[in-house]
């Protein structure tokens, strides 16, 4: 797998956990309860966030930079066998 794709995948994990601890946030009666899972929503939302934010400039770097990249993967030699 890509690490564009497992990337997505964490975020996508960790919006539906932020969603799912707001929701169990409001089924819950015990006040410390509901700021412990309102906290960990927000964790886990802000994780994401940062997760999309670091993917989004790696691409970046990626797209501004393609020379340098097919330069140093075209540079190589195949190790040559001595028989």
């Amino acid at each position: 797998m890509k690490v564009e794709s497992i990337t997505v995948i964490i975020l996508t994990i960790c919006i539906f956990l932020s969603f799912y601890f707001t929701f169990l946030s409001l089924q819950t009666v015990e006040d410390t309860l509901k700021k412990q899972l309102i906290t960990l929503a927000a964790y886990t939302l802000i994780t994401g966030v940062i997760m999309l934010a670091c993917m989004t400039i790696s691409i970046a770097i990626k797209k501004a930079f393609p020379k340098v990249e097919s330069k140093r993967t075209s540079g190589r030699k195949p190790p040559e066998h001595e028989e």
